[in-house]
């Protein structure tokens, strides 16, 4: 038994951090079922057998498993919560080892080392494209919007979460990594990219047809607010007839930052609001001072605008305040929070639901487009964006009449 008791204090802290979760739902539990002291004790009493069943397995496998190597015991603690949060059914709770902890914390300051594409998990396990990021080694490659990554460094990425695929494909500056894409047309090829520190552009302005503004907002990060702020307030001083405010392949990014903006354009009442499992409610309110809270709006959506870009959306949606043109958003209608365990690893874990103000559950449905407009291969490969010219002729003919 020295090897066992060597093991229990090499994971010890990793099992306490853990453990914080079960805390946590004692709490959850205590206050859903109100009930006696005893039937407080009844609950810890049936964790702590089942937390005994998982000792005796550990024990099992430490005495008895035929291996020629030493057992690992911190991977086998990370593949126990693996399995433990797998146990959920919810692609939103995720076990990150502190590599990929420290990867999508760098996600949401805006700069990382990768290859400068922002991408998306389907429903049928294919990673693809949302969009390569402007002279990004991604786009120099070749890489398009709706292409699919099938390996990495010949690795398949089907059967992956997302955060496991984009760890093969980040990697140190100036080094190569090896995609098999299947692009866009159909054909499938090999695309070695040289990887590089990336920026991500938050926002991109310019002036469209007959004066229309434009914004574009390409992540929820932390540096949003105060662009999108500049580039309205840029757009503004020359008086623009109406706006597009464009959402296409945004991921998403913090709560506070969807509220943030969102009150750019909405200058008073409900953005949305959240619901606990414990049946408790959070309503959130739009913030006075927006720079654009009476232009003619619309807004620009895809099946890879989630998140905050949803919240922003089904907002505008829901207020009368512009309309959706575009396609189906993707339909992330969950809140995560993401708490770092003591050996730098973290668990990224859906904390609540979030609904519209007309109180719309969008969880797996999405935003349907007031004025919907596919995007289709031939109009990625000849470059037309027939979504951007339907908002474009739509604000046009609002004007004129």
């Amino acid at each position: 038994m020295a090897n066992w008791q060597k093991w229990i204090a090499a994971i010890l802290l990793v099992l306490l951090a853990a453990s914080t979760t079960f805390v946590a739902g004692f709490g959850i539990g205590h206050y859903v079922f109100p009930g006696s002291e005893a039937a407080v004790a009844a609950t810890a009493e049936e964790h702590q057998e089942q937390f005994r069943v998982f000792w005796e397995a550990w024990r099992t496998v430490e005495e008895r498993f035929y291996t020629e190597e030493p057992l690992d015991p911190k991977s086998m603690t990370y593949g126990a919560i693996r399995g433990m949060v797998a146990s959920l059914g919810d692609r939103h709770t995720l076990f990150l080892e502190p590599e990929q902890a420290d990867l999508f914390k760098e996600d949401l300051k805006g700069e990382f080392s990768g290859i400068g594409a922002t991408v998306s998990m389907t429903d049928e396990g294919d990673l693809r494209i949302a969009k390569p990021l402007p002279g990004s080694p991604a786009e120099q490659a070749g890489l398009k919007t709706g292409d699919i990554i099938l390996e990495v460094d010949g690795y398949p990425i089907q059967g992956m979460d997302l955060v496991q695929a984009i760890t093969l494909i980040r990697g140190l500056e100036n080094t190569e990594v090896q995609l098999l894409v299947q692009h866009v047309d159909g054909g499938t090829s090999e695309v070695l990219v040289r990887r590089a520190v990336i920026t991500i552009p938050t926002t991109e302005t310019r002036v469209l047809e007959g004066g229309i503004a434009y914004l574009a907002l390409w992540e929820c990060n932390g540096r949003a607010p105060r662009e999108v702020r500049d580039g309205l307030r840029t757009l503004m001083k020359d008086k623009p007839p109406a706006l597009i405010l464009d959402l296409r392949g945004n991921p998403g990014g913090y709560l506070y930052v969807a509220k943030e903006v969102a009150s750019q354009f909405i200058d008073r009442g409900l953005l949305l609001f959240e619901r606990g499992s414990d049946g408790s409610e959070t309503r959130h309110e739009a913030r006075a001072g927006g720079l654009a809270t009476e232009i003619p709006l619309v807004v620009l959506v895809n099946g890879a605008s989630a998140s905050a870009a949803e919240i922003i959306a089904g907002a505008i949606q829901d207020h009368g305040r512009g309309i959706l043109v575009g396609e189906q958003t993707l339909g992330k209608g969950s809140v995560q929070t993401t708490e770092r365990l003591s050996d730098g690893s973290a668990l990224q874990i859906t904390i609540r639901r979030w609904y519209t103000p007309h109180d719309r559950q969008i969880q797996g449905q999405g935003l349907t487009p007031d004025i919907q407009v596919e995007m289709t291969a031939e109009d990625l490969l000849a470059q037309r964006d027939p979504q951007l010219e339907r908002a474009i002729s739509y604000l046009l003919s609002q004007l004129a009449s």
